[in-house]
């Protein structure tokens, strides 16, 4: 559910303001609700800011670590704050901030995360034409061939 509430602002804050929603191809309330939901979560959570990459708006880690890239690590170290600072080379309770807000806010860290472990090594390649795809053998054969 949603409210109208009417907000004046400055007439330059106004400008920029339909300025910025025609560049994003939003309407101006869509984007003003959206900047004032940001607003409203970084007034909430310690250490939470929110940058725009490519495009999209990010939760980040107060200096632009985004979210979902900190909470795709600590997942692989089975959500464990201080293996994860340690990786990150930062406080735990820095870490710990994101895991409260990605405890609020799940759906939103998780759909970047779900985006990426679907992408195949071509769709990868085509982002990043850098890439070079490594193999490894894990059978633990040491045999060599002949």
């Amino acid at each position: 559910m949603s409210q109208t509430v009417t907000v004046r602002v400055p007439d330059d804050t106004a400008a920029w303001l339909k300025s910025a929603a025609r560049r994003a191809g939003r309407s101006v309330s869509e984007l003003g609700a959206g900047l004032f939901e940001e607003a409203r979560r970084a007034s909430e959570f310690s250490q939470i800011e929110f940058r725009t990459f490519q495009g999209e708006r990010h939760a980040c880690l107060a200096g632009g670590l985004r979210l979902w890239k900190l909470i795709l690590t600590a997942q692989d170290y089975d959500m464990n704050a201080e293996r994860t600072a340690a990786h990150f080379d930062m406080p735990v309770w820095k870490v710990q901030a994101a895991f409260r807000y990605y405890e609020a806010f799940p759906d939103e860290i998780d759909a970047p995360i779900r985006e990426l472990r679907s992408m195949t090594f071509e769709e990868l390649r085509r982002r990043l034409p850098q890439i070079e795809k490594i193999e490894i053998d894990l059978s633990g054969s040491d045999e060599t061939p002949e």
